[in-house]
């Protein structure tokens, strides 16, 4: 039994490692190249909602954001719980005077909306299309048990009251921490309140940036040969960034699969080897993670005017490690 286990094991790695081998080395360059494009364009925006944020800051540039974005999300494919976000924020609060961090982490609020808006319209097209699997049957969906309110009316009315009454009394107590802290949070979505501003200087640049990942896909599928055609470049899109709108398919990597193996099929007409698609999708999300890791040590060099990676790195571990023992402190 465990020997036929093993066996199939070799022989799917064999035709990953097959297929692997028959991949377009200049296609995936230029894929790799389309993809940072993006990604610097992306940050343009970031840099619109910052500037509203911290008007005339003249030590805040454009190649300051796009590091600290670039470092940030290049290492968020190797730290925990994204941990290169509190890198990129680190990394803006060394370059704006004056800067808090509650200020800081709210940008990424203006600055997720429409990716945000983009990634459910792409989810909806792919429940449409019968794409992403949804519950069909109540016993798929989740219930809850409320049944020991039910049986205990009196006891949960009294746990009710004393849960608001709790909370009254703590916001009377830190009201005026919370009126501060609202203020900072107030600061960072700034753009919000100039809705010109942010769809020409962040929802543009940022709709540019997809148009370019678009095109990234498209050549990473050609240099994987996988069909390309408009529609099956918006089903991969969708494969990838599905699982961070819902939590259903394609929040793992079997039900992404299988969504592109039956999506292809859907919109091509014919069925794609899985081998392939696996290659593919393996292929291309070590690759990027690779990429963005050696940019990310790059950018973090620049930034800390170091040329060694290792100390880059060891740095901006030592700005989470910081960072989390001062909320830590804060919240103690």
């Amino acid at each position: 039994m465990l020997g036929d286990a093993v066996r199939s094991a070799n022989h799917a790695l064999d035709l990953l490692l097959h297929r692997a081998a028959s991949v377009d080395p200049l296609l995936a360059l230029l894929g790799v190249v389309l993809y940072l494009v993006a990604q610097a364009v992306r940050t343009l925006g970031w840099h619109t909602i910052l500037r509203a944020a911290y008007p005339g800051v003249p030590t805040l540039r454009r190649r300051n954001t796009m590091a600290a974005y670039l470092a940030g999300a290049g290492l968020n494919g190797i730290i925990p719980a994204r941990g290169g976000d509190i890198v990129k924020l680190w990394l803006l609060h060394r370059r704006i005077p004056g800067a808090r961090y509650p200020t800081l982490a709210a940008t990424f609020v203006p600055e997720t909306i429409f990716e945000t808006a983009f990634g459910s319209a792409l989810v909806v097209w792919a429940l449409t299309r019968g794409f992403l699997p949804v519950p069909v049957s109540p016993g798929e969906l989740p219930h809850v048990d409320v049944s020991l309110i039910i049986e205990h009316p009196v006891l949960s009315a009294i746990v009710g009251a004393a849960v608001l009454g709790a909370g009254y009394g703590l916001y009377r107590l830190l009201r005026r921490r919370v009126a501060d802290l609202a203020a900072r949070l107030a600061q960072g979505v700034a753009i919000l309140r100039r809705p010109r501003d942010f769809v020409t200087g962040v929802a543009t640049w940022q709709a540019l940036a997809r148009l370019i990942r678009l095109g990234s896909l498209a050549v990473f599928m050609q240099a994987f040969s996988l069909p390309v055609t408009p529609e099956t470049v918006v089903l991969v899109m969708a494969a990838q960034g599905g699982g961070r709108i819902i939590p259903l398919a394609p929040a793992s990597a079997g039900l992404r699969l299988a969504m592109l193996s039956y999506g292809f099929v859907e919109t091509t007409g014919h069925a794609v080897d899985i081998a392939e698609i696996t290659t593919f999708t393996f292929g291309v999300g070590a690759l990027l993670m690779v990429v963005g890791l050696v940019v990310a040590m790059g950018a973090l060099g620049a930034e800390l005017d170091t040329r060694s990676p290792r100390h880059a790195l060891a740095t901006a571990r030592e700005a989470i490690a910081r960072h989390r023992a001062a909320e830590a402190n804060a919240n103690a």
